[in-house]
């Protein structure tokens, strides 16, 4: 089945040199395209980088039989793989990819028809140095100017004994630059040698939560994404997304209450839920939605003040503290005007 992984392009150069690698506890997977958009995005403005999607295709069980339930969680279209996992880049044309060693490597190899072990080494100088000198461009926001003529010559300058075999002229080399923000690569296999380290209390914590998310018990489930919250974890959000399909409605709820406190998160997997038929699952998710979508905040504090159902409301109208009062004067009307006195009550509070 085909997965997403929102990431940044700089990332994603590591990502191909190194593999996917669980830095806050797991590798985050996921079927809906624009869920990974949304998480690359919200990446590359932390960081101010271009964002970019992965894409892999993933047998989910046999990884769960190779690696075991401990190592993987998946439910519905989201999947978190607590291992390594090493990878293969099948679009290895583009220069912005090409400007960290391996990729550029395997590139020169692929046009001389070599192998890693008669080719040119991802630790030639050569190599190294071209791949330092074009990642140098890309940095300094010159990148789109690398021209084909430009990357042949200093690649015969670093490296004649083998750009002086590439079969093409410099107008005809195979690379081009970024077409669009969507990167196609391979998992090769799972690496679960990582290096042995003493667990520190915050991982122990950590590990517990975990396992209490992984019950077959609802209650459990919910106090383990509850733990989650409270030791902290940059991946929460992504791990309330997880929960969105659960069976139980208390732990979708739940989930979606936990989300409304994240400081940073994403719309695209909440939007199917703000058209649920169940009044505690869309009084969550509207409320969700008037958090975290900054350019449509108005539309969902409108749609959630003005719901039918008065625990929609409520949930909507406890987000109204957070907003400029004078900026959104009609909003706070809508709310002074409910008939319900709690919705009014939390109209009149302040932040």
């Amino acid at each position: 089945m085909e997965f997403y992984h929102g990431t940044t392009l700089s990332s994603a150069r590591g990502i191909i040199e190194n593999g996917f690698r669980p830095r806050g506890g797991a590798v985050w997977f996921t079927t809906n395209w624009n869920y990974a958009k949304n998480r690359a995005e919200q990446k590359a403005r932390r960081k101010h980088r271009k964002p970019i999607v992965l894409k892999t295709e993933l047998e989910i069980e046999k990884l769960r039989t190779s690696l075991g339930n401990g190592k993987i969680h998946a439910r519905g279209g989201v999947v978190a793989i607590h291992t390594r996992l090493s990878v293969q880049l099948l679009q290895s044309n583009v220069f912005e990819l090409l400007a960290c060693p391996v990729a550029l490597s395997q590139w020169v190899n692929h046009q001389l028809g070599l192998y890693a072990h008669n080719g040119v080494s991802r630790n030639h100088w050569g190599i190294v140095k071209l791949a330092h000198w074009m990642n140098n461009r890309m940095k300094s926001g010159t990148g789109n100017r690398i021209s084909r003529q430009e990357f042949f010559e200093k690649g015969r300058q670093w490296l004649p004994a083998f750009f002086d075999k590439i079969p093409f002229s410099p107008e005809g080399l195979p690379i081009q630059h970024l077409q669009n923000d969507t990167i196609a690569v391979r998992v090769l296999h799972t690496d679960t040698q990582a290096a042995p380290h003493q667990a520190s209390k915050v991982d122990i914590r950590h590990a517990k939560a975990i396992a209490d998310i992984s019950e077959g018990n609802p209650k459990r489930r919910m106090r383990g994404l509850q733990f989650l919250e409270k030791v902290g974890t940059e991946e929460l959000f992504d791990w309330c997304v997880l929960h969105l399909e659960d069976e139980s409605v208390d732990v979708v709820c739940n989930a979606l209450r936990i989300m409304c406190r994240c400081d940073d998160g994403y719309t695209a997997p909440i939007l199917p839920y703000a058209e649920s038929t169940n009044r505690r699952i869309r009084a969550g998710a509207l409320a969700a939605l008037a958090k975290h979508a900054p350019d449509d905040t108005e539309r969902w504090f409108e749609r959630g003040l003005k719901d039918p159902a008065a625990c929609v409301r409520m949930e909507v109208a406890r987000l109204l503290p957070t907003l400029d009062r004078i900026e959104h004067q009609d909003l706070f009307d809508i709310a002074r005007h409910d008939p319900n006195p709690a919705v009014k009550r939390l109209a009149k509070k302040r932040h």
